[in-house]
């Protein structure tokens, strides 16, 4: 079993703390979080609702972020944080390559269960109307997809496949796992079912690149037709 997914600075319950400077900035992140993920979007966020929610005076929205873009993007830096340096200790415990994808894959799971505000606002920004916030969940995808990249090779999980085509695959993977969470999140009753599929995606994923690697084809329709060619 993989380790137990800790949530981070930024889990939606409210601290009981005075607002200093710094607990100030995290209630308001905590706060975001919540109504986030009860609307659709941060962009859809009013400064007064914010600043109730954290139980601050709305003025003080502006000495913590510039701007609710502002205060997007360090949700997502922390989110995105909390994911690799966790994904990192996972690595250390893996021992052999069948268990590569089922516990990463099993982890981002639960993790989007401990924290399921972050991951609600986090896909729904992916497609949302904030530019900055999208390129930042964009970067965190690739960054996460690195350290899958650092996995494979680290474990020769798909020894001979090339590094260009095994970054393609990974930041494939990371995103449609990204995407899965909300679905896992609002039907628990076919988790054990999604993490199967999904690992059986990677796989297929990576056995197809191996496949057209080694035939030295570009496309499914080079590889059938190489196949059905008169010997």
């Amino acid at each position: 079993m993989p380790a137990k997914p800790r949530k981070p600075a930024i889990q939606s319950s409210p601290p009981a703390e005075a607002a200093t400077p710094v607990n100030g900035r995290r209630r308001l992140m905590q706060a975001a979080l919540r109504v986030g993920a009860q609307k659709r979007g941060l962009q859809a966020l009013g400064l007064r609702e914010l600043a109730r929610e954290a139980g601050l005076n709305p003025n003080t929205f502006y000495r913590h972020f510039d701007s609710l873009d502002d205060l997007g993007l360090a949700i997502i830096e922390e989110l995105g944080r909390d994911l690799r340096t966790t994904l990192r200790g996972i690595r250390r415990t893996v021992s052999s390559v069948a268990e590569v994808s089922p516990r990463t894959i099993e982890f981002v799971f639960d993790y989007a269960r401990a924290n399921p505000e972050g991951f609600i606002v986090a896909v729904r920004e992916l497609h949302g109307t904030m530019p900055a916030v999208r390129e930042a969940l964009q970067r965190m995808i690739a960054d996460v997809a690195e350290e899958m990249v650092e996995d494979v090779l680290f474990l020769d999980a798909a020894p001979g496949l090339e590094l260009a085509t095994l970054r393609e695959i990974s930041i494939a993977v990371v995103q449609q796992v990204f995407l899965l969470t909300l679905d896992y999140l609002e039907h628990p009753e076919r988790r054990e079912q999604m993490l199967r599929r999904t690992v059986r995606f990677i796989d297929m994923l990576f056995a197809g690149a191996l496949t057209m690697q080694t035939l030295k084809v570009e496309s499914l329709a080079d590889m059938l037709a190489l196949q059905t060619r008169p010997k």
